[in-house]
């Protein structure tokens, strides 16, 4: 083989390799830049709750990463008003853990899935489930 072609392939794969890691945003915190896109999502889950629990919340960010057409959000819920979270009885929760899978279809972001106080650890396997998610959303 000629060094030209070693040069050539080598690039080809470097360029190739750059290209395929997807950028990871981290929205723990708002900023000017992340602003619109986080409050939008946060505002997604928020009314999703709010349908199944008739309150309104508020959220302590605790893993908020965006990549690609993929957000992978955790933390914990609180009620706007302040008060302490009303739950049925009659079902077991686990107060107070939030987490969701957002996806982009089509330009807009909608909740793959989520789970508020479940008592089990539902995303286990959520990455299988999604494999186009890039892995490095999930990771503190």
């Amino acid at each position: 083989m000629s060094r030209k072609f070693i040069y050539i392939f080598i690039s080809i794969f470097i360029t190739v390799s750059l290209t395929s890691q997807q950028t990871i945003q981290n929205y723990k915190t708002k900023s000017k830049t992340n602003e619109v896109e986080r409050t939008y999502l946060l505002d997604l889950l928020r009314a999703r709750m709010s349908n199944e629990f008739k309150q309104e919340f508020i959220f302590v960010v605790e893993h908020f990463k965006v990549a690609g057409d993929y957000a992978w959000f955790r933390g914990t819920a609180k009620r706007k008003d302040g008060k302490d979270i009303e739950l049925p009885e009659d079902i077991p929760y686990d107060c107070c853990h939030v987490e969701a899978l957002y996806k982009k279809v089509n330009g807009k972001w909608q909740i793959s899935e989520s789970a508020a106080f479940s008592t089990d650890v539902w995303w286990d396997g959520i990455q299988q489930r999604y494999p186009k998610a890039s892995k490095d959303i999930f990771i503190d």
